[in-house]
C-alpha cells in the first residue's frame, strides 16, 4: 500500500517530547497526520504492518518517519539500518529528530541512509518550527 498523502509516523520515547510534536502538528493543521510509537521495536512493527498494526486503514505506511535515536528495544540506528534493508521502505524518508549533536551522531545517521538530521529545539515553541518545515520540505498536505 503507497504512503498516505501527509501520514507520518514519529518515534519517540519522551512522553513530552510527543506531546510537543502533536501540539505542533495541530497548529500547523495536521494533527490528524501524526501517527507515534514509544521504541524501535514498535516502529519495526508499525512500519512492517505487524501485530496490532497489521491494519493499514487504521496505521497507515507514513510518508516520512521521524526518528529518535535514543529509544527503548531498539535504537534509532537500528530501526534506520533494518530500514533501509527492505526494498520496499528504501524510498521512505527517514528525518533523524535527536537531542545529540555529536558530529558522529549525525555521520552514522546520514551513512545509514537518513535523508536529514535534526536537532531537538530546546524550546517547546520551536516545535512548531520543526513542524511547519517538515510540512514544507516532505508533506504534501
Amino acid at each position: 500500500m503507497p504512503p498516505g498523502p501527509s501520514s507520518v509516523l514519529y518515534v519517540e520515547d519522551e512522553e513530552s517530547d510527543r506531546l510537543l510534536m502533536q501540539r505542533a502538528f495541530m497548529s500547523a493543521g495536521m494533527g490528524e497526520t501524526l501517527r507515534m510509537v514509544e521504541d524501535g521495536q514498535a516502529a519495526v512493527d508499525y512500519l512492517s504492518g505487524t501485530g496490532k498494526y497489521a491494519e493499514r486503514t487504521q496505521y497507515p505506511l507514513p510518508a516520512l518517519v521521524l526518528l529518535d535515536l535514543n529509544l527503548p528495544e531498539l535504537s534509532g540506528f537500528e530501526v534506520l539500518k533494518w530500514t533501509r534493508s527492505l526494498p520496499h521502505l528504501q524510498g521512505l524518508p527517514i528525518v533523524v529528530f535527536s537531542s545529540s549533536s555529536l558530529p558522529e551522531d549525525r555521520a552514522k545517521s546520514m551513512a545509514l541512509g537518513a535523508n536529514d538530521y535534526l536537532e531537538k529545539p530546546r524550546s517547546g515553541l520551536m516545535f512548531r518550527t520543526v513542524a511547519r518545515e517538515l510540512k514544507e520540505r516532505w508533506l504534501s498536505c
